[in-house]
């Protein structure tokens, strides 16, 4: 499908990518969807026989638990967050509530060790850690609808690409990826150069703060090897490749890439991307033949920043983040196109 850009103005004094991608981080969205809105917690085992267990967050449709709010639209909406985010991260609440609001029931799931999860996984989550979605939404598919919808945002959304380009049981109707990054060496490279070392400090800090807290199974060793880590490449070479069953960083990155699984989605997706990303670099993007791939619709923003897009607040937006209506919209046509 031709790829099209929404209109995205971003909020005045926040015109800057960087100031994009933290503001929502510095002043992240009240979390009403632990107080305000029905909420419990569902534990299940992944299927790869780690016996770790994946923490959910579930929100069941409003009609549910309220009176006078809209009627269930028999569908649910899948949120897997990025990179040391969790279920309460702002991009997670802010989609949640919109799609509560809309008639959706929410599941809002931790990546092994994240969030509420922490210490219920010997292995650490990946980027293309594929079959873990898979387990997620089987879980839904039987329990709750079998009209489903994801979302994936970041590191996520390279696994939720990943998953749908796979030959595997998708249950899915539709789904959106926001900031990609669809080739992970590019990304890595990027994000360990002058360009982007703000960030990766900050993502590797939390990283090895898990690793030196002694919830992963490696030696002593190992994991003072990966605690000397200066780089992305460096962690992912001593820590998460190894770890998660890959030779070397290098077979990771692409085996786990999803710009190699693009061709192979077979149900209708939405990808969001800003052209001013300080942390994905937008250069891959550019290089995709996007019309070649029918089942893939693009929004490609000039300003936004790396999972930001804050916009000034309007009647119809108070709050002035701009993407849950973008992605909520994608997947209302589609419950639409279905009757």
């Amino acid at each position: 499908m031709t790829s099209s850009n929404k209109e995205f103005k971003p909020r005045r004094f926040l015109e800057g990518r960087h100031l994009q991608t933290v503001y929502n981080v510095l002043f992240p969205p009240d979390n009403a969807l632990e107080d305000e809105y029905y909420s419990e917690s569902i534990l299940i085992p992944t299927n790869d026989g780690s016996g770790d267990l994946l923490w959910l967050e579930h929100n069941p449709p409003l009609s549910v638990v309220r009176k006078k709010v809209s009627p269930w639209n028999g569908s649910y909406i899948m949120l897997v967050h990025g990179m040391e985010g969790s279920s309460e991260s702002h991009y997670m609440v802010s989609v949640g509530k919109e799609a509560l609001n809309r008639g959706y029931g929410v599941i809002r799931m931790n990546l092994r060790n994240c969030g509420r999860g922490l210490g219920l996984a010997k292995k650490p989550y990946n980027a293309g850690q594929s079959e873990d979605i898979g387990v997620v939404l089987k879980y839904i598919h039987n329990h709750f609808t079998k009209s489903i919808f994801v979302s994936g945002f970041s590191l996520s959304a390279n696994m939720v690409l990943k998953f749908f380009g796979e030959k595997r049981e998708h249950y899915a109707k539709a789904f959106t990826a926001t900031s990609p990054p669809l080739d992970l060496k590019r990304s890595c490279d990027f994000i360990d150069s002058r360009a982007g070392n703000f960030y990766r400090d900050h993502f590797l800090e939390t990283m090895k703060e898990k690793v030196a807290s002694g919830i992963y199974d490696i030696t002593v060793k190992r994991k003072e090897q990966v605690l000397r880590s200066k780089s992305f490449f460096d962690f992912d070479d001593f820590f998460t490749a190894p770890v998660s069953g890959y030779a070397n960083v290098l077979e990771y990155y692409n085996i786990c890439s999803s710009v190699k699984y693009l061709s192979g989605i077979k149900i209708p997706g939405l990808i969001v991307h800003a052209d001013d990303d300080p942390v994905v670099p937008s250069e891959v993007w550019h290089e995709i033949r996007w019309k070649s791939l029918p089942m893939l619709q693009t929004v490609l923003t000039e300003k936004g920043g790396h999972v930001g897009f804050i916009s000034d607040p309007s009647p119809e937006n108070p709050e002035g983040r701009w993407l849950p209506k973008i992605l909520l919209d994608f997947f209302d046509s589609k419950i639409k196109s279905h009757f």
